[in-house]
């Protein structure tokens, strides 16, 4: 009608009406309210294959490498897969041999490289997937300017030696990388006995304990110097390995104003032997002493230490049971001709005068490392002069080492 107005009551949304006839419709249908619906099914999607790593294989040095010092080991790797076969070898087909790791990922060469020489390599490996890859290649090795060969003493063949034999080692040009050789040389020894190694020039290093090797040590020394750069392009032509023994404490005393020399066997005082030093004009340096070598007869010549045979004070003595205790030519040795002088006074060039019969005691019961101790002679003995490296203390010797030393 005109003019009528809608109550609010008799307004309804349209939403609202839409959810109503939702409602009717779900209560007038066949199905029992009680039932569930079947729950939807949905099909699996088809999986990927795994994806397989292919195997890579590669080397330590790479291959294609040149002038690789013979010093470095050779590696071959599989990554992602096993190592089958692993082939080195040099040109005139001779096979480099190696050890491959139980796992199959690592083969390691097991003997050194030669100079100048190229290697080829050949690998094979396989994946997880059975596929195999393989890998050919080479590598060179530098050829050195020259080679240093490096000598040990005491030698393998040594035997047995006194507490006071420092390990030497001699090389025959000069090293002036001296810090690559010594990272390279190593002592071991039973018991463990702490060292330190000291260059006496740059062709000789040594090494000693601070103190006295004690008696029954196993020493054994390994100079890895083989294909390492000593300086100036020279390298290593050998690593030599040498094992030893340190024998009983035998040490002998010499007071020079005493003129006695006594003789200790494991600190216990076994003989006293009167003897006569270097008179004024050619004393007996005080120091400390190492037997070098021993010889049943032998010339002694003032030529040895500048003297000709014609020249005033020149002279050719043959001696019996002759202890050598230094390069500069000190001798323990019979002197038949000064026992008189013997315990008395100091009438030889140099050298420890003692009876025949002395000499030969000393020859047969003191040996090549035993120790000689001479206080209040001349002046010092050098460090170089034979094996003279107790004559400098600890901290001298210590700084005779081309490394810093360890931190405390």
């Amino acid at each position: 009608m005109p003019g009528a107005r809608l109550s609010r009551s008799s307004f309804v949304l349209p939403s609202v009406l839409t959810v109503l006839a939702v409602l009717a419709l779900s209560g007038c249908g066949g199905a029992d309210p009680t039932e569930q619906a079947a729950p939807a099914t949905t099909s699996a999607a088809p999986s990927e294959p795994d994806v397989v790593e292919p195997a890579v294989i590669s080397t330590d040095p790479p291959l294609g490498s040149v002038d690789v010092a013979p010093v470095t080991p050779l590696h071959v790797a599989a990554g992602h897969g096993t190592l089958t076969d692993v082939t080195v070898t040099d040109p005139d087909g001779a096979v480099l041999p190696g050890s491959l790791d139980p796992s199959g990922a690592r083969w390691v060469a097991t003997a050194d490289l030669d100079y100048g020489t190229t290697y080829t390599v050949a690998a094979t490996a396989v994946d997880a997937g059975g596929t195999s890859t393989a890998a050919t290649g080479s590598i060179s090795t530098v050829s050195p300017r020259t080679l240093t060969m490096p000598t040990v003493f005491p030698t393998e063949d040594s035997g047995t030696v006194g507490v006071g034999q420092p390990v030497s080692i001699t090389f025959d040009e000069d090293v002036t990388d001296r810090a690559a050789v010594e990272r390279r040389l190593r002592v071991t020894t039973t018991p463990a006995v702490a060292g330190a190694w000291s260059w006496l020039s740059d062709r000789t290093v040594q090494y000693r304990p601070e103190q006295y090797w004690p008696a029954g040590t196993h020493v054994v020394v390994d100079a890895d110097v083989y294909g390492v750069d000593v300086g100036g392009g020279i390298r290593g032509q050998a690593s030599p390995h040498v094992e030893f023994d340190i024998g009983a404490k035998k040490v002998a005393v010499v007071d020079a104003t005493e003129l006695v020399l006594r003789l200790y066997v494991d600190d216990q005082l076994v003989r006293t032997m009167p003897t006569s030093l270097g008179k004024s004009s050619s004393p007996t340096p005080t120091g400390t002493y190492v037997v070098m070598q021993q010889s049943r007869n032998y010339t002694m010549r003032s030529a040895s230490y500048g003297v000709p045979l014609d020249a005033p004070g020149g002279y050719e003595t043959p001696v019996e049971y002759a202890s050598r205790l230094s390069n500069s030519g000190i001798f323990v040795h019979g002197a038949p001709w000064s026992v008189r002088d013997q315990g008395r006074r100091n009438v030889s060039h140099g050298c420890l005068n003692v009876s025949v019969a002395d000499a030969g005691w000393f020859y047969a019961n003191f040996g090549r490392g035993d120790v000689v101790e001479v206080v209040n002679a001349g002046p010092r003995l050098d460090v170089g002069d034979g094996f003279g490296a107790w004559n400098q203390s600890w901290p001298e010797w210590q700084a005779g080492s081309a490394l810093a030393p360890p931190v405390a």
